[in-house]
């Protein structure tokens, strides 16, 4: 199975964005509507990159091909390590090998088992919402707190999803249970074992330098470089130490469509499509 389609030029003028969210885990748009506005910003290659899950990969396949623009294998994958949420971007696996299916079937379970916790949390403290809600609002897809705080919104119990995070959901707020707790070096593995690549998700939101380099001795093929929390100083920050390592570099909006003027930005936070034939040359030495 190809892990990426409709191929396209690879010069440094054209642009690719590696970190996209859809309703199939808690953005706003449908892989559909992604690749359309992909198209409209004028990207030549695009990850669909949902939490824990590949369900929108097939469905924005088609339209992808229509449009010429090349859609790479994607997932963000959760894990835990000392104490920190680590997330893992994945790309160009083979996203029907059973190993990994059977795992991204068990975070689906898993993320919803969490959301009923943080329900029962929540009834605790006075704050009534169901569990069915919750799915309803997720449509089937990889259930997330943006999911739980759009549910606390409808319910009015907060005017706001940043109001919800910080009174609610956030990592230091009442009703928070902790995400799913599998060790990075295992997802690296799984991602590795399915033919793919692994790179930390926006490192200046998540780790501390000693953790990253603890994450790079597991295996990691590269460092999510362009991300919205990472300013010019983090960026060239990053990159230096991926060269250091000798690691891939990856980037992109980490669009969901939720927040104000994220819109505005689509199609502006971009990675040049040679790091992207880079990202090639290494599966190729695979």
């Amino acid at each position: 199975m190809p892990s990426s389609l409709s191929g396209t030029g690879h010069n440094g003028f054209e642009k690719a964005d590696l970190h996209i969210h859809t309703k199939c885990s808690d953005g706003l748009f449908s892989p559909e509507e992604i690749v359309e506005k992909a198209a409209a910003a004028g990207l030549k290659a695009i990850s669909i990159t949902d939490h824990d899950s590949v369900a929108g990969i097939d469905k924005a396949k088609p339209s992808a091909i229509e449009k010429g623009i090349e859609l790479i294998t994607g997932a963000e994958m959760s894990s835990a390590y000392k104490g920190y949420d680590i997330h893992v971007l994945g790309y160009f696996f083979d996203y029907e090998q059973s190993a990994l299916k059977q795992y991204l079937d068990h975070c689906r379970l898993q993320r919803t088992e969490r959301a009923e916790r943080m329900v029962g949390k929540l009834a605790k403290m006075g704050v009534k919402i169901g569990i069915e809600q919750i799915i309803l609002k997720a449509q089937n897809g990889s259930v997330g707190r943006p999911h739980i705080a759009a549910v606390l919104q409808d319910g009015g119990y907060v005017k706001s999803f940043s109001e919800a995070f910080s009174r609610y959901l956030g990592a230091h707020s009442p009703a928070y249970v902790k995400s799913i707790e599998t060790h990075p070096a295992e997802v690296i593995k799984l991602i590795n074992e399915a033919s793919g690549l692994s790179f930390l998700a926006h490192p200046a939101q998540s780790v501390s330098d000693e953790i990253l380099k603890q994450l790079i001795t597991f295996g990691l093929d590269g460092i999510e470089i362009i991300h919205p929390s990472h300013d010019s100083y983090k960026q060239n920050y990053y990159r230096e130490i991926a060269n250091e390592y000798f690691l891939l570099f990856s980037g992109g909006s980490d669009f969901h469509g939720l927040k104000d003027r994220e819109d505005e930005i689509f199609g502006k936070l971009t990675i040049p499509m040679d790091w992207v034939t880079k990202m090639k040359s290494r599966l190729v030495k695979a």
